[in-house]
């Protein structure tokens, strides 16, 4: 599957309510925008690192600039099931992204990666289990002596155009924010997203101090133009947020920089509580 990369910079903009006179198509299901303080549905419930799973990786000396293949075993001491896991890597800036679904091999699984540069990575392994989401994280060091390579543009990213709309206008730890992803296609809206694991979008998100991650998929799936994605990030600061759809076949990255403000600590039912564990 080809992935290709672009990023959207200076196309945030605010929703704007249609004339009360629009014409209404009555057969096209309408993108549904749920309340900012009805939290609990979408806070992505996971465990991170915990207790009683076992993550063996075995990755040896790892270069910059050059392929390299990792393998993954995951045990959990109460039998758990593993499913559909996921792989996620940055590194400590946030500028690279990878989002990988590894091949099971026997009792392991295994995975390539290219890193652009030398530093400091993280990897998520997160996966299903029978009492829901796990993320097992950890940090790699990648050395230099490979050649650091740009990110790799694929033909075509030139005929897409992004506009990201927030509602609310402003994002706030602990509150639903939704994200609307307004695609076009050589300059008309585009239809026919094509489902990735079921999903017109998948949705990965750090904050800067890669503490808190986020893997959010849509609630509604109309393939296109516009993808809603709701979410709530538990931490403030600045979060930056990567998004994929795929189009005729082609696996395509959108990312920005999102901003999320402090929620004041004056309310006594603040939801604090139900942040996932490992925070």
């Amino acid at each position: 599957m080809k992935m290709s990369s672009f990023i959207v910079t200076g196309l945030l903009f605010l929703l704007l309510v249609p004339c009360a006179y629009a014409e209404l198509d009555l057969d096209k299901e309408v993108i549904a925008i749920p309340d900012t303080h009805n939290e609990k549905p979408y806070i992505w419930s996971v465990r991170i690192n915990p207790k009683g799973y076992d993550l063996i990786m075995e990755t040896g000396n790892v270069t910059a600039g050059k392929k390299h293949d990792f393998r993954f075993s995951v045990s959990s001491k109460e039998g758990e099931e593993i499913r559909s896991p996921h792989v996620f890597i940055t590194d400590d800036d946030l500028h690279e992204y990878a989002h990988i679904v590894p091949v099971k091999a026997d009792n392991a699984y295994l995975f390539s990666y290219q890193a652009p540069r030398a530093g400091r990575y993280r990897i998520e392994i997160v996966f299903q289990s029978s009492k829901g989401w796990v993320d097992l994280r950890k940090d790699i060091k990648i050395s230099g002596g490979g050649k650091a390579i740009e990110p790799v543009k694929i033909q075509g990213d030139e005929d897409y155009q992004i506009k990201i709309k927030l509602i609310p206008k402003k994002a706030y730890a602990e509150h639903v924010v939704t994200l609307i992803y307004d695609i076009s296609y050589k300059g008309a809206p585009l239809h026919g997203i094509e489902k990735i694991n079921g999903f017109d979008m998948q949705v990965a998100a750090w904050d800067e101090d890669l503490k808190e991650f986020l893997y959010i998929t849509p609630k509604q799936n109309l393939g296109g133009p516009e993808v809603a994605v709701s979410m709530v990030f538990m931490r403030p600061g600045r979060h930056a947020v990567f998004a994929e759809f795929r189009h005729k076949g082609v696996v395509r990255k959108v990312e920005f920089v999102l901003n999320v403000l402090a929620e004041p600590r004056n309310d006594p039912n603040s939801i604090e509580s139900l942040m996932p564990t490992g925070y």
